[in-house]
């Protein structure tokens, strides 16, 4: 086994109940993204359909034991996500097209849930993690025009986004 004798990837390999609690965490960190929060009512399939990928990734050594575990995780959620958000908005275009998946609450009440929760999420972030959420979502720049507005590289604006959606969700659970 190409892992370290004390890595997560191989006590993970090895059933270890720690490293198995560890990695489910990381997982559901990612899940719990307020940007995969449509998928809540899939979210213990979802988990369970990563952790798969993940043991069979490390099983035939896709992973390289010199990078950083919890991120190669992530990453692996983020993509099982997006795939089932694809899949979901395939099936809604089918079934209704055009139409948004019915929700069960008058479009009047999710609206203001959903002004409500934009409203908290802004009351606790930062002031430079407001100024990001309004440059991208509300005004609808892209990275690269919110990057020459603030005078920084594309990637710190990337990972800056990255890191006030995550303390956003935080924030949440």
């Amino acid at each position: 086994m190409p892992y370290a004798e004390n890595s997560v990837a191989r006590r993970l390999m090895e059933n270890d109940p720690e490293a198995l609690g560890l990695v489910i965490r990381w997982i559901s960190t990612a899940l719990a993204s307020p940007r995969f929060w449509l998928l809540r009512g899939e979210w213990p399939d979802l988990l369970q359909d990563v952790l798969a990928r993940v043991v069979e990734s490390l099983r035939s050594e896709r992973f390289d034991a010199s990078r950083d575990l919890r991120v190669y995780v992530q990453g692996i959620a983020r993509f099982a996500c997006l795939q089932a958000l694809g899949d979901r908005s395939e099936s809604v275009n089918r079934a209704n097209p055009g139409d948004l998946p019915e929700t069960g609450l008058p479009d009047p009440v999710k609206r203001l849930i959903d002004l409500q929760l934009v409203r908290r999420v802004l009351d606790l972030a930062s002031e430079d993690c407001r100024e990001l959420f309004r440059s991208y979502y509300f005004d609808g720049l892209s990275y690269e025009e919110i990057a020459v507005s603030l005078g920084i590289p594309v990637g710190t604006v990337k990972s800056r986004l990255f890191r006030c959606l995550e303390s956003a969700s935080q924030a949440f659970t």
